[in-house]
């Protein structure tokens, strides 16, 4: 039963997901700088990768069968497999009832299949790894201390290996991890188990040294220098006082509590908390602490700017955590009112489910992916394009275009422009050049440079590829054209440029 409960609830992912437009609609510019590590050396990756871990970027190689957007299928496979891991931390809380854990695996399941920033991250980036390795760090803590046949570290030790393997996915794997041991170590603490705080502490040093390992030889070399920088309205604002660090928690809190589609802030509230003392009625005061243990966390990692607050993207593992402790808190509901009759938690928990449901169905089947399309000025070149032509990219479009140019391995140069540190180039194929940043020089001379090689041949024109671009790189090719008086015309999605001879 429980076998076919969790299947269902994990194979309606690719229900609530719309697969044949993931599957098929292109790349925008954040995910292509993911792609277009697929192309390149396996070598490089260390240095590539910026902030997607490695792990991730392998994983993609490993994809071999569709279209270019094949890719897409790893961060959905990670939604579903989220799925299956909240059913079974759901199922696995130690209720007193067969029924009610049943019904919690059920709503637990459901909230991690609609949560709303569920449905939104289902582009290529690890967002959904996140996820998956919070929740089933979750489902782990609850076996530490649930059999007494079995001694604590033993339960620690798969934690351990859990979030070290993990790390090499999902970076947010050491934060969770951090949190349970944090739980199962105060717990202990406070129930004066010196000998088991002991070993969790011994646990912890233990994965640290794995971890501390990944992330000078994986993490440290393609970390982003302006990272911080780039995330900077994103961290506590100390420095501004008590009263700017409360607006901005609680702007925070505001903006992100519809990407949990709980209702209300008061009422998500109140249903988190029920969940945290739902589990801690059941027996289990380790596991109901690790999710506010995380959160203040996160907070105090946001205060030291080492991860941004309130982001969609960033916070989706965090709103992972919170649906289903508050999944949790309606189970508890639902097991009370089994006390009066089995019917009425049964009432309870669809009801639930309905309203959750109707409250994100404008959501299932969403195509949130930003419309930024390289792979069709690629085709319209390669269909359209005669010798002498030149192609010119926007410093933005290389990734994309390297990713779906088919001609050729394209090679990789650093970049001072960007956050990822380099741009990925066709240095055998002179006629393509990149406008390797977004200054009006640079964009000057890269034209320049076009017009030259286009005048070498009768009938050369240049086809400019602009994807994501800002309005001054915009004011910079306008310039210049008007001050070389080049005919311009839109071809299919592209605009050509006859240089006048």
């Amino acid at each position: 039963m429980d076998a076919a409960l969790a299947s269902v609830l994990t194979l309606l992912t690719f229900v609530v997901h719309d697969v044949p437009y993931l599957l098929t609609a292109p790349f925008w510019t954040d995910e292509a700088w993911v792609a277009i590590s697929t192309r390149l050396p396996l070598s490089e990756l260390p240095r590539i990768t910026a902030s997607t871990p490695v792990g991730w970027s392998l994983l993609l190689r490993l994809v071999v069968v569709g279209g270019p957007e094949r890719l897409r299928l790893v961060p959905l496979l990670f939604a579903a497999a989220t799925v299956a891991a909240a059913y079974w931390y759901g199922r696995t809380l130690p209720w007193p009832r067969l029924l009610a854990a049943r019904i919690a695996g059920v709503l637990t399941g459901v909230a991690a299949l609609l949560l709303p920033s569920a449905l939104y991250r289902d582009d290529l980036k690890q967002y959904t790894a996140d996820a998956f390795v919070t929740v089933l760090l979750l489902g782990l803590t609850t076996r530490v201390g649930r059999d007494s046949r079995h001694p604590p570290w033993r339960a620690l030790l798969p934690l351990a290996v859990t979030a070290v393997v993990g790390f090499l996915f999902s970076a947010v794997a050491v934060f969770v991890l951090g949190a349970v041991l944090a739980s199962i170590g105060l717990t202990q603490l406070v129930a004066r188990r010196w000998a088991d705080a002991a070993r969790t502490a011994a646990v912890g040093a233990g994965a640290a040294v794995p971890l501390l390992a990944v992330f000078v030889l994986l993490y440290r070399p393609g970390m982003p220098q302006g990272l911080t920088d780039y995330w900077s309205g994103n961290y506590l604002p100390l420095s501004r006082g008590p009263a700017a660090v409360w607006r901005f928690v609680a702007h925070g809190i505001a903006a992100l509590d519809a990407d949990l589609g709980t209702g209300p802030v008061v009422l998500t509230v109140l249903l988190v908390s029920l969940g945290v003392l739902t589990v801690v009625r059941l027996g289990r005061p380790d596991v109901a602490l690790v999710v506010p243990v995380l959160l203040v966390e996160l907070l105090v990692l946001g205060a030291v700017r080492q991860y941004p607050l309130f982001n969609l993207r960033t916070s989706h593992f965090a709103l992972t955590a919170l649906a289903v402790t508050a999944a949790v808190g309606v189970a508890g509901a639902c097991l009370a009112l089994s006390r009066w009759r089995v019917q009425a938690a049964l009432v309870c928990a669809t009801v639930a489910i309905a309203f959750f449901t109707v409250g994100v169905r404008h959501l299932v089947h969403g195509h949130p992916l930003p419309h930024e399309d390289v792979r069709t000025p690629v085709q319209d070149i390669l269909a359209l394009r005669r010798p002498g032509d030149v192609v010119v990219v926007n410093s933005a479009s290389n990734w994309g275009f390297a990713y779906y140019w088919p001609i050729g391995r394209p090679v990789t140069a650093p970049s001072a422009d960007n956050l990822q540190g380099f741009v990925a180039v066709f240095p055998d194929q002179p006629d393509i050049l990149l406008a390797s940043d977004t200054t009006p020089e640079t964009i000057d001379a890269t034209l320049n440079a076009a017009r030259t090689r286009a005048l070498r041949h009768p009938g050369g024109r240049i086809w400019l590829v602009h994807e994501h671009m800002h309005a001054d790189q915009v004011r910079a090719t306008l310039a210049w054209e008007q001050l070389n008086a080049v005919s311009v015309q839109t071809v299919g999605s592209l605009d050509l440029v006859q240089p006048n001879r």
